[in-house]
């Protein structure tokens, strides 16, 4: 067997039973053109090096074969945008579901250890994002086989009149941080809460608790914890930032602001209910007092930055394409 046979049957394992002998012969010809063409020039037949240089240059037998026969793949390009989005939101509430359920662990163990609850809520969303992106490519792939998304991924009913107005960058909300923010509030009320939903035994086994002097504002606090889980629904549902959100976020952030440096200015913020006790209690209420002031220069940034973006969509001309 000369080396282009070799070739050709190589390309020909490559390719579908039906398109084996007519793609081996166009792909025979194709070289066999290109070894009368060096014969013309040289005046020889070509040698195994010069044969074995076209084979070279033309790739890997898989490689032809796939240029000649492409693979289908599993998710269609027209498909693509869909699959992301649904992929996106499916990781991102199967994300939000967990942390929220590794908050209720942490908050009942016995030992408070940040590492080992960081360690478990990634290793546990990994086992689940595993599963979700098997579950979705494959029922995406049925899906399509079947042409049940056909009409999904052409687009039909889409209008350029639906298109939101976006004059900069930073207007786009990114789902991130849309289940950062719910994720917080999720376990702000989960930690606030946490005597409606503790077992008795869990209860007994608390060491520390809020103090009395901070426990009289976590009705206030919770009201406007749900009211900031609803705001960031609707920007989940619409995720562009416009003025009304822009202005809302400020009055929020502003609101959060006051509370925490509230609490930052509170003698104690936590005490001791349960035996035995935390070493350095003091110590420990101090660096939640600092972390409070901390948490309250960040969302004055953020309403900063809020104001200017605000004041950028007030001064820009409809139909303007800037930059942040």
């Amino acid at each position: 067997m000369t080396l282009l046979q070799k070739y050709i049957h190589a390309v020909k394992q490559e390719l579908p039973q039906a398109q084996k002998e007519d793609i081996g012969r166009e792909l025979q010809a194709n070289i066999l053109d290109q070894l009368d063409a060096i014969q013309e020039q040289t005046g020889r037949e070509a040698t195994e090096q010069e044969v074995a240089g076209i084979l070279e240059k033309l790739g890997h037998p898989a490689q032809v074969a796939a240029r000649y026969s492409p693979v289908t793949p599993l998710v269609s390009s027209e498909l693509m945008p869909a699959y992301k989005l649904v992929i996106n939101y499916v990781l991102g509430l199967a994300l939000l579901l967990h942390t929220l359920k590794s908050a209720m662990v942490f908050l009942q163990a016995e030992h408070y250890k940040i590492s080992q609850a960081l360690m478990q809520l990634i290793y546990g969303f990994i086992d689940q994002a595993t599963m979700i992106f098997t579950s979705v490519t494959i029922a995406f792939y049925l899906a399509a086989k079947s042409g049940m998304l056909s009409t999904w991924g052409n687009n039909r009913n889409w209008r350029a009149q639906d298109l939101s107005e976006q004059e900069y960058d930073w207007q786009k909300i990114r789902g991130s941080d849309i289940l950062t923010d719910l994720s917080s509030c999720g376990f702000m009320l989960l930690l606030i809460w946490h005597k409606f939903w503790m077992s008795d035994a869990s209860l007994q086994q608390l060491r520390v608790d809020f103090s009395p002097a901070i426990a009289s504002y976590l009705p206030w606090m919770t009201a406007l914890l749900l009211c900031s889980v609803a705001f960031y629904i609707w920007c989940a549902i619409q995720p562009v930032w416009s003025k009304l959100k822009l202005q809302l976020n400020i009055v929020q952030n502003t609101m959060y602001a006051a509370l925490f440096f509230f609490f930052s200015q509170l003698d104690a913020l936590i005490h001791n209910i349960g035996l035995p006790a935390i070493l350095d209690l003091q110590r420990l209420d101090r660096g939640i007092r600092l972390a409070c002031f901390a948490y309250v220069l960040y969302l004055l940034y953020e309403c900063v930055r809020d104001g200017r973006r605000l004041q950028q969509l007030g001064s820009v001309p409809t139909g303007t394409r800037l930059t942040d």
